[in-house]
């Protein structure tokens, strides 16, 4: 193992289980963004397998696969000027781990993979928080008319 691939299993072993736990509590998404979100989620599932089993042929397809959901107009539908900066690392990511994959680049691929998994984690939390926030907003709104 290179310092490189146990590299990528550390950060694939902190960042994986955030996405899921995010991605599997059903009430942090909406009837509109589930199976948009599912499909982002099984298409990155399919990419760490690819990563950790050296599969660039699954890797090209998968990563593929997901830049067409990210061109869907379902993805376009969601990217609101909020969500916009977000939206725009996760693309730029998954852009630069497309390429990484072109070039069979095992260790570019495994930190833009993490870039990846980062901007989905960073979307999340600040759709998670926005959510709270505005729960709190009506809290506090019902109490004042109480």
């Amino acid at each position: 193992m290179t310092i490189h691939t146990g590299r990528l299993a550390r950060v694939v072993a902190l960042l994986f289980p955030l996405l899921l736990s995010g991605a599997a509590d059903g009430h942090a998404q909406t009837a509109r963004t589930r199976p948009l979100m599912q499909e982002k989620l099984a298409h990155a599932q399919r990419i760490l397998a690819a990563l950790t089993t050296s599969n660039y042929g699954l890797l090209q397809k998968e990563t593929q696969a997901l830049q067409r959901v990210t061109q869907s107009p379902q993805w376009n539908e969601l990217m609101t000027a909020e969500l916009r900066p977000y939206t725009s690392d996760f693309v730029k990511a998954l852009g630069n781990l497309a390429a990484a994959a072109e070039r069979r680049d095992y260790d570019a691929a495994g930190a833009e993979y993490g870039a990846l998994t980062a901007a989905c984690i960073s979307c999340h939390k600040h759709v998670m928080r926005s959510r709270i926030a505005r729960a709190t907003d009506v809290g506090r709104m019902s109490e004042k008319i109480d």
